[in-house]
């Protein structure tokens, strides 16, 4: 998945009027996750599970913490896969904030 941004964003908020657009850029920024930190939460805390608990990924992040990483697959396969996490993240949040607008 490629990063979730400025375009997508402005095709999820096409049809919207000022008033929810608003609403909808005020709600997101609340929510929104920085790739870049999530990826370095992979790298310097992956170990323990941060970058999944800060991704709302309870289940994989319980299995991290008690499994150190994943014996290390699952701590590479995160840092591999951090801003694609992120940006689905996102696009789901996103999603729903407009479902609710």
């Amino acid at each position: 998945m490629a990063e979730f941004g400025v375009t997508e964003i402005q095709q999820l908020t096409a049809g919207l009027n000022d008033q929810q657009k608003a609403a909808f850029t005020s709600q997101y920024d609340a929510v929104k996750k920085d790739p870049q930190m999530i990826f370095l939460l992979a790298i310097f805390t992956g170990g323990i599970g941060v970058d999944r608990f800060m991704l709302d990924d309870m289940k994989m992040g319980a299995i991290k913490l008690l499994t150190g990483g994943g014996c290390f697959y699952l701590y590479i396969m995160d840092i591999i896969s951090a801003k694609d996490r992120t940006a689905a993240y996102n696009k789901a949040k996103a999603e729903a904030i407009i479902a609710t607008l």
